[in-house]
């Protein structure tokens, strides 16, 4: 699920003119609106692009979320490792918090672990678990890097990686064109940052 991450002040100037803070719970609270928000701008550019998208249960008792019809789903689980590193590092956490004790030998917790504090458990793991960032690259490069990988640990056909190299057109946009929709070839919209 190829994605970029914008980065948001919390700060923000009322229309009065004061400033607060932006008010973060209300902001969680509206997640499934946002995951609605998702799916209708999935639905649109597979529409736009001539796909189909299905409900896929990732977790059994939750909702299904919403992917591109007709990806195999070992290709699906190539690009779920993060996910399971993540896993294997809650199910260590959780042991840790159910045979935690105090310094008189007494069980910290309850010998059970709630929503409440798995929910708390999965973002250490995911932070634990999370690589270090990597410099830029062109997206030609990763796009081979990507494929090499996909036909390498997937065990999915070359035929079925295939894609053209050529960007897919972008429907017209009402409006000034933005650079930041630009088909040209891949160029850093701001300095790039020194690698180690």
């Amino acid at each position: 699920m190829l994605h970029d991450h914008l980065l948001l002040s919390v700060k923000g100037q009322r229309p009065d003119g004061t400033w607060g803070s932006v008010h973060t719970e209300a902001l969680y609270e509206n997640t499934v609106a946002a995951s609605a928000l998702y799916e209708l701008v999935m639905a649109e550019v597979c529409g736009a692009l001539g796909l189909a998208s299905e409900p896929r249960t990732v977790t059994p008792g939750r909702r299904p979320v919403m992917e591109i019809a007709g990806v195999p789903h070992e290709l699906i689980g190539w690009t779920a490792r993060r996910g399971e590193q993540i896993a294997a590092c809650l199910t260590e956490l959780e042991a840790e918090y159910v045979t935690a004790v105090d310094d008189d030998g007494e069980l910290k917790f309850l010998p059970v672990v709630s929503e409440r504090a798995r929910t708390k458990l999965n973002r250490i793991a995911a932070r634990k678990t999370r690589p270090p960032k990597q410099c830029a690259r062109p997206l030609a490069q990763l796009r081979a890097s990507w494929k090499a990988s996909a036909i390498l640990n997937s065990g999915v056909e070359l035929d079925v990686i295939e894609y053209s190299s050529a960007p897919a057109p972008r429907p017209p946009r009402s409006g000034p064109a933005s650079p930041r929709w630009s088909t040209s070839p891949w160029r850093p919209l701001t300095s790039p940052r020194a690698c180690s």
